[in-house]
């Protein structure tokens, strides 16, 4: 039996925690907020209740199926994706059929969209072209119009910075068709045969998904509950200020209540790299990434509907509003009879006008803009929950993953001592993946390793990106295996 410290109670410490304590381990959770989950939780409003954004899990990894099984019982649900574009000032399904090309699209664009990829195709013949950001490889395999009527605007506002300074393997991996003629042959295969797309993590070709009764914090409610069940020990209000380690080895953990935990075998961490880093004692006041902060705008709304569909994409930069969620439509007692639930996600930065305005000012620009794209009558009385969250998008600026592997040394060579989950490896991944990645932590652990496997891109099973950039240790060691079809 060993003794492990988990810095941070989200999904991924969560996760981390059950396995170990499975495995017959004495597991302590240190987590400096008042209760466990993350953003991996639900906000309740008596009837209603909402996720902190739209959780699902699209995969094919049966040792997570099995393990969401195990933990979820009967509140495991499997619901069919139901999402659409807010493209060209009308809402468009997504995926788009080849045939609702035809059917929900502008002709003069889809002609226009057209004869740039063929030209842009045809010049690549003669010329090479560089995907030195996420601009130019979105511009290089879907033209510019295209680029400038949706994937500019909608990156620009998610991210908060220009797309010309996003790195391109941002939209290698967060883009799953790599060309139109890609996406044609994928979604033709798709509606014909339903033929879900596994091969990305990312790819839209999945018709269902698991979701679970109650909202996704039943999952980190159930899952904490048996990990108690199992042996393992929470302490809240702990924040980590600071570490000691002797020769590699990490001794002590010191937090900001006073109380200092020793004697411990090994310490996984899943709060930001930022924090890890600044608590091992270097500085990290000029480091080049940061985390893109969201307002959550949760509305109790007085119709069974608000829409058809269950997610909405809004690139419009006019509106404040990047995505949607309607619970109703998941199935899963999340709202009254007779009435909705919204959530609508306001990325932002900490520093930013609109993060700084009072709930009122937030509450009256989602009324308007939700009128604007005809979503919502702003004369239907509605009840709205403003919540705000910091570190939700790590900001993959270019080099990011040459950046953060520099940034890991420090870390990489603790012997007892490993970072993971989306902010402890600064890495944009979903819920599903970051309990791949506890599994892994946990099986390492388990096989008392001295040297823990770092994998910046997604490796595990379900995770895909087969055709992704691979960074090893050490650096200048690194293969490139994207293609262009």
């Amino acid at each position: 039996m060993k003794r492990i410290a988990i810095i941070g109670g989200g999904i991924t410490g969560l996760t981390c925690a059950y396995q170990l304590a499975q495995a017959g381990h004495q597991v302590d959770i240190y987590e400096k907020g008042d209760t466990v989950g993350g953003l991996a939780g639900s906000y309740r409003s008596g009837d209603f209740i909402f996720d902190y954004g739209p959780h699902e899990f699209c995969t094919d990894n049966p040792e997570l199926v099995d393990l969401l099984e195990q933990i979820l019982g009967d509140d495991l649900l499997v619901r069919e994706k139901n999402a659409a574009q807010y493209f060209n000032n009308k809402y468009v399904n997504y995926p788009l059929a080849p045939i609702d090309i035809i059917r929900q699209l502008n002709p003069l664009l889809t002609l226009r969209v057209t004869a740039e990829v063929i030209l842009q195709r045809l010049k690549s013949l003669v010329y090479s072209y560089s995907d030195h950001s996420f601009e130019k490889w979105v511009a290089n395999r879907f033209g510019k119009t295209l680029y400038n009527t949706y994937f500019g605007p909608y990156t620009e506002k998610v991210w908060g910075i220009d797309p010309d300074k996003l790195d391109p393997r941002t939209a290698s991996s967060r883009i799953s068709f790599n060309s139109i003629f890609d996406y044609l042959i994928k979604t033709s295969s798709y509606f014909l045969f339903k033929q879900n797309d596994f091969s990305t993590i990312h790819s839209p070709l999945k018709d269902k998904f698991y979701y679970t009764r109650r909202g996704i914090g039943t999952l980190t409610d159930k899952l904490a509950q048996k990990c108690q069940d199992a042996g393992v020990r929470f302490y809240t209000g702990y924040g980590l200020t600071h570490l000691t380690q002797v020769n590699n080895i990490v001794k002590e953990l010191h937090f900001d209540n006073g109380d200092i935990v020793t004697n411990f075998d090994y310490m996984v961490n899943t709060i930001p790299i930022t924090a890890l880093l600044s608590a091992m004692g270097h500085p990290t006041d000029n480091l080049p990434i940061r985390f893109r902060s969201m307002i959550l705008a949760f509305i109790e709304i007085p119709k069974p509907q608000m829409s058809p569909f269950s997610w909405i994409y809004v690139p419009n930069k006019d509106i404040c509003f990047q995505r949607s969620t309607e619970f109703s439509h998941f199935e899963a007692d999340m709202t009254p009879e007779g009435h909705t639930g919204v959530c609508l996600e306001i990325s932002c930065f900490p520093e930013d006008d609109i993060w700084q305005s009072t709930d009122e000012s937030i509450e009256q620009r989602v009324r308007q803009d939700m009128a604007k794209v005809g979503l919502l009558d702003s004369s239907l009385p509605c009840k709205m929950h403003i919540v705000r969250k910091q570190f939700i998008y790590p900001i993959q600026v270019i080099g990011h993953l040459e950046m953060i592997h520099e940034l890991l040394a420090p870390v990489r060579v603790l012997k007892n001592g490993v970072t993971t989950g989306r902010q402890g490896l600064y890495k944009y991944c979903n819920m599903n993946e970051c309990m791949e990645m506890a599994i892994e932590v946990a099986n390492q652990i388990d096989a008392s390793v001295e040297t823990f496997k770092y994998e910046l891109d997604s490796k595990w099973r379900g995770a895909g990106l087969e055709e992704a950039r691979v960074l090893t240790d050490p650096l200048d060691d690194v293969k490139t295996t994207e293609k262009v079809c």
